[in-house]
């Protein structure tokens, strides 16, 4: 298999050396397993497309970077898409290539005497503001009876929600992998997971630039079916998956298995992601994430399916 991708990226380099070079902000997290693949597999190589890595810490940033003008391309769950879908529609969103619904988690102090949702009424709770972890976390209050208005909320960064809560700012917080794997890591005992519902499946996409997709359609394309064969290397090579992301992400490959299950790669656009996105909208309108006096977008505009159709075609459900 490897003196085939080395044959064919000898016959398509002159190829990759003329395509222009696609910048991707790429969020430093286990949802970006299938661009790690595909780079160290050589898939970008095989189908003639290069490609610049730019990292990033949260989907948040990575779309800010792009928007920017930093990068041509960022990864992020739906919902930075849809706080920055009401102020600006000049991106959209190429394909899903993983969903989770156990990818962020509530991690609690253990002498905050945390063991059940209902009981974070009346603490201190960290947050990544204009992140899922934000939607997560209302989510959960609300879905316990409890009004977000009778707890304290504390925006966080990422790499501050360890400190936040060795050093008890915070009761507990909602933070992603692999952030939350690693608190657990390092703080040990002082603090445990809180159970909590599955109220929310994440899709983690690759998103463009309109500008980008005008410009640069064959890359994008090849781009797509890079991802494609990454997604399908994935879940054939599981072992070797796991241990790319434990280098990648710096964490131990044990820390990667504990979660590893809970992740489905695969291409998809489906007609649940526009849904999700409505329903996200509306709670950041109603709650004043956003400013009431915005119109909630029409979420059709924010899909860019053809790529995808041509390199997957039953991997598209959007009507």
């Amino acid at each position: 298999m490897l003196r085939l991708v080395l044959f064919l990226g000898f016959l398509l380099s002159p190829l990759v050396a003329q395509a222009a070079t696609l910048r991707i902000g790429v969020s430093e997290t286990l949802l970006s397993l299938p661009l790690y693949v595909a780079q160290e597999e050589g898939f970008f190589q095989k189908h003639g497309v290069n490609v610049e890595f730019v990292n990033c810490v949260g989907g948040n940033r990575c779309i800010k970077n792009m928007l920017e003008g930093q990068t041509d391309l960022s990864t992020a769950t739906e919902l930075p898409v849809v706080f920055n879908s009401f102020t600006r529609s000049d991106f959209a969103i190429l394909t899903s290539f993983v969903s989770v619904s156990n990818d962020l988690k509530v991690v609690a102090r253990a002498d905050a005497k945390i063991t059940q949702p209902d009981q974070l009424r009346n603490k201190t709770l960290g947050y990544v503001n204009g992140s899922a972890s934000q939607y997560v976390l209302d989510s959960v209050l609300v879905y316990n009876g409890i009004d977000p208005d009778k707890v304290n909320l504390k925006a966080i960064t990422p790499e501050t929600a360890l400190a936040a809560l060795a050093n008890k700012e915070v009761d507990a917080l909602c933070i992603w992998e692999p952030f939350a794997s690693r608190i657990e890591l390092q703080l040990g005992s002082e603090v445990a997971l809180v159970p909590i519902p599955k109220l929310y499946t994440a899709t983690f996409n690759l998103i463009a630039m309109q500008g980008v997709i005008a410009s640069k359609p064959k890359e994008l394309e090849r781009l797509v079916r890079a991802l494609k064969d990454s997604t399908e290397f994935i879940q054939t090579h599981p072992e070797k998956a796991k241990a790319m992301a434990a280098k990648r992400l710096g964490v131990p490959v044990v820390l990667i298995e504990k979660i590893f299950d809970d992740y489905r790669f695969r291409l998809s656009l489906n007609r649940s992601l526009p849904r999700t996105m409505e329903g996200q909208a509306r709670w950041a309108l109603r709650e004043g994430h956003v400013k009431g006096d915005l119109a909630q977008p029409n979420y059709t505009g924010f899909f860019y399916p053809n790529f995808l159709k041509a390199v997957n075609p039953g991997a598209v459900s959007l009507q």
